[in-house]
């Protein structure tokens, strides 16, 4: 072989060695990028970006075109540099140096290297590659179309439906927002803001609504001296209106509108001022409810039951505090739903989010059985009748007892960690068990004392 020969080669060599690289490089760089940032680029008019994009739109046919172009590349390195060595060598020596040479050739310069690369720069790789790898998309395409048909029969006959699966799912967003707040990218404000906006779909507006019996409202035959009394009393800007009773409300009246005609010393009715509200399931979700009112340029939900009664009311203001927090305003009364007291424990109100109370105090709450959210309703659904001053209950390691009611209301409820129970000495489980047949020993364990359980009939 002249030196003219064994220099081409080598350069056809290199070359190949060039495009493995290429091939090794584009894979890692199309598989690592953000769809996120190209499509933000292409956006702000990178051409590279949005070329980077329509590759990756067929991502099968890029990735089979990677793929075929880096096995041709690599064998066809490995077997010229077979075929120059065997000018030198006797041919077993030559194929193993061949091989040896190849592989530690291939893993650092057409494998390790370009990837390590391309994975810290994978969108700058894949706009920069963008061109080339669609001209050699189009170049191979008659190859690839062959190659997809026969994977596609092959994953047909093992089963696989072929539907593609979600980019991202809601939880995994999750975690990505914790990621990025976590490096900075973010402020804790911000992150809280975006789950939250990511909650409002799941969370039904009944969840959230001023429950029936805590309704300010007026019958539509009020006179004008005792729906202003009502104004005053209550600092509301907004009181429904019901004809008959509190399940057929008809509309509200704007505190605005009713001091406007007051104050002209007019004679009118509370009908001349009502204005609409909307009806809304109690099934249906806060960020649906919030959209039908900006829809309806309306302020105001009456959330309905299954059977067209009043369940309880919701307003903007309540619909945007899930979103944003608690919005105080001048006549509002600042209360804490969850206080912590000296001692550890924890005093919330009745009406307080049970599943909010077990995270503040770091436990998790999963009952499947309850299936409402209130701690008051928890405390209903575990007794099976109106709960008393001093009754508790238990779930894992966290007793419950109400402090304080009102009427038949649950007002207060006190959370306390209960530490583990100490191990019993030998011999001491057999004789609870046989005091579990005195009557001594239920009348010990009334609803009010601590790990209180009702025993089975």
């Amino acid at each position: 072989m002249d030196s003219l020969t064994l220099a081409i080669l080598v350069a056809v060599i290199v070359l190949l060695l060039a495009f493995s690289a290429f091939f090794s490089g584009t894979e890692t760089a199309y598989t690592s990028a953000s769809t996120a940032r190209l499509k933000k680029m292409a956006e702000d008019g990178d051409k590279r970006a949005r070329r980077a994009l329509a590759n990756m739109d067929n991502f099968d046919r890029l990735l089979t075109t990677v793929l075929v172009g880096n096995n041709v590349v690599n064998i066809a390195s490995s077997t010229l540099t077979t075929f120059v060595l065997t000018e030198i060598y006797d041919a077993g020596t030559a194929t193993i140096i061949s091989t040896v040479l190849m592989i530690t050739v291939l893993l650092l310069v057409g494998e390790i290297t370009p990837k390590t690369l391309a994975k810290h720069h994978p969108e700058k790789m894949a706009m920069r590659n963008a061109g080339l790898m669609h001209g050699i998309i189009v170049a191979l395409s008659p190859l690839t179309w062959i190659f997809l048909k026969v994977t596609n029969a092959l994953t047909a006959a093992i089963g696989d439906d072929g539907k593609k699966q979600p980019t991202m799912t809601e939880a995994e967003l999750g975690v990505m927002i914790d990621e990025i707040q976590e490096e900075g990218q973010l402020e804790k404000s911000e992150s809280e803001l975006i789950k939250s906006a990511m909650e409002l779909d799941d969370k039904p507006v009944e969840a959230i609504c001023v429950p029936r019996v805590d309704i300010t409202a007026a019958s539509v035959s009020v006179n004008a001296e005792v729906l202003k009394n009502i104004f005053v009393d209550s600092g509301f800007s907004r009181i429904p209106v019901y004809e008959g009773s509190i399940d057929r409300i008809v509309g509200a009246v704007f505190i605005k509108d009713f001091f406007a005609k007051y104050t002209s010393g007019k004679k009118f009715r509370v009908t001349d001022i009502i204005r609409p509200v909307k009806f809304v399931p109690r099934d249906a979700s806060v960020a649906k409810v919030m959209s039908d009112l900006q829809k309806a340029k309306l302020n105001m939900a009456v959330v309905l039951d299954d059977y067209g009664g009043t369940v309880g009311i919701v307003t903007m203001e309540d619909l945007l505090e899930e979103l944003v927090g608690e919005i105080w305003d001048e006549n509002d009364t600042v209360d804490y739903p969850i206080r912590q007291e000296p001692d550890g424990s924890y005093v919330v109100d009745g009406a307080a989010n049970i599943y909010d109370v077990f995270e503040k105090i770091g436990r998790s709450f999963e009952d499947s059985g309850y299936d409402s959210s209130t701690v008051g309703g928890y405390f209903g659904y575990r007794l099976q009748r109106i709960p008393r001053v001093g009754d508790s209950v238990l779930f894992g390691d966290v007793r419950m007892t109400v402090t304080a009611t009102g009427g038949r209301r649950i007002k207060e409820v006190r959370f306390e960690i209960v530490p583990p129970a100490p191990e019993l000495p030998p011999g001491e489980p057999e004789k609870e068990r046989r005091n579990r047949g005195s009557s001594s020993y239920w009348r010990s364990r009334s609803p009010s004392s601590p790990g209180w359980m009702r025993p089975c009939r």
